[in-house]
């Protein structure tokens, strides 16, 4: 039962939401079924409202698409893990086309009798979207929500797809392993330091923002577990600073000039080698 009711929540997702199938709806919701929404408070029970309200995102963010990051169930509900991400082309809740690509993180929550969905709850963050759209607490707190969504998504939770979402095509980043270009680029360093420590942690220790740039102070954590430039994995705990100077635009980072303490990083996995490699590539 688990099993069948965590795909009729996955159907709904995949085919009414990011494929516009929406007659997928009445075989998918019960006719009473209820929904809770704080952004939508006044969305009405029942498929036909569900499947309106589906459109009109859909109006909004034409290549809007989920993506299902984990799935529970227990009893009578299911409860799921999402990212939403989309072009704002047309209005929401309120706000005019800004042609801004976001990415959201939510929960929903749906309760499933007899084969049908028949309350459903959703959590996700407006603020959120609205800082992706510029329209938030000011450009300087939305560029430094940005660096922080980026840092908290792709390193404190692995979501590597992610990458291309934050590091525009043409990004030139300054790194003290090399100059990093693009995605492709910053995947390719992102790999070899997550191979090495799958558990890196970043805390960003302090942010400013003026203009378009973003300082950020951080430091990173991990267990030196896999090989780095050579050298197998220590199992040795390792803290190391750095500086990071980041060029915003449309949502993503275009430039960046990135320092860590790489003398540091050395003398904590005993392989003051890792200096001399580091700068040598």
């Amino acid at each position: 039962m688990f099993e069948e009711n965590k795909q009729l929540c996955r159907r709904l997702y995949q085919e009414a939401w990011n494929k516009g199938k929406t007659d997928a709806v009445d075989e998918i919701v019960a006719s009473n079924c209820r929904f809770h929404d704080a952004a939508f408070p006044s969305l009405g029970a029942g498929p036909k409202n569900y499947k309106q309200h589906i459109l009109d995102c859909r109006k909004a963010f034409p290549d809007l698409r989920f993506t299902i990051d984990d799935v529970i169930a227990e009893g009578k509900e299911v409860v799921l893990h999402w990212t939403a991400r989309g072009t704002h082309s047309g209005t929401f809740l309120g706000a005019e086309a800004t042609q801004r690509t976001v990415t959201i993180t939510g929960t929903s929550i749906s309760r499933i009798e007899r084969g049908k969905l028949t309350e459903i709850w959703v959590d996700w963050n407006v603020q959120t979207l609205l800082d992706q759209l510029g329209l938030g607490n000011g450009q300087a707190e939305a560029n430094k929500n940005l660096v922080r969504r980026m840092v908290d998504e792709i390193w404190n939770h692995k979501k590597s797809r992610m990458i291309d979402q934050y590091i525009a095509a043409d990004c030139r980043h300054m790194t003290p392993g090399g100059l990093l270009i693009g995605g492709k680029g910053f995947r390719k360093q992102y790999d070899t330091f997550l191979n090495a420590f799958p558990d890196c942690h970043v805390e960003i220790n302090e942010l400013c923002c003026e203009g378009d740039r973003v300082m950020m102070r951080y430091t990173a954590t991990g267990t030196h577990d896999g090989e780095l430039m050579g050298m197998s994995g220590t199992g040795k705990r390792v803290s190391v600073p750095g500086m990071a100077l980041l060029r915003l635009k449309d949502g993503k980072v275009v430039e960046g000039h990135d320092l860590w303490d790489t003398l540091s990083l050395a003398q904590q996995v005993s392989a003051t080698t890792l200096v001399s490699q580091t700068f040598a590539r």
